[in-house]
C-alpha cells in the first residue's frame, strides 16, 4: 500500500510540475482583500500544492500524536488490569465445598426435599 502511494504522489509531482512549466509564464492577477499583485500561474500553483501538502501534513501530525497518547493511556490501563488479575486468587474456595443455592421448584414449599419421592410418569 505504501508504494502505491508514493507512485500516486510521484506521478501527481511530476503531472503537477509539466502542468506549472507550461503556465509558468501566464501571468494572472492573484488579489486576497485589498492586496493584488501579478503572478505567473505556474508559480501559483506551485504554491497551492505545497502549501496543500503542508497543511496535509500538519493534520496527519496532530492526528498522529492524539493516537499515540491514547495508544500511551491504553497500554498503561491494559498493565494495570493485568497486575490486577495476577493478584487475584484463582485456588479453591475456603471452607471446603462450594456453595450451590437452592431454588425450589414452582408449585412446592421451599423446605420439601424430594431426592425421595416416586416420580410419576
Amino acid at each position: 500500500m505504501l508504494y502505491i502511494a508514493i507512485v500516486l504522489f510521484a506521478l501527481v509531482s511530476a503531472g503537477l510540475v509539466v502542468l506549472a512549466a507550461a503556465n509558468f509564464l501566464t501571468d494572472v492577477s492573484f488579489s486576497l482583500i485589498a492586496w493584488q499583485i501579478h503572478v505567473p500561474l505556474g508559480l501559483l500553483l506551485l504554491l497551492a500544492f505545497v502549501l496543500g501538502a503542508a497543511l496535509l501534513y500538519i493534520v496527519s501530525t496532530a492526528s498522529a500524536w492524539q493516537d499515540t497518547q491514547e495508544l500511551k493511556r491504553l497500554r498503561l490501563r491494559v498493565a494495570e488490569l493485568e497486575r490486577a488479575a495476577t493478584s487475584v486468587s484463582t485456588g479453591p474456595l475456603s471452607g471446603g465445598a462450594p456453595i450451590v443455592p437452592i431454588v425450589p421448584m414452582p408449585g412446592m414449599p421451599a423446605a420439601t426435599d424430594i431426592s425421595d419421592m416416586t416420580t410419576q410418569h
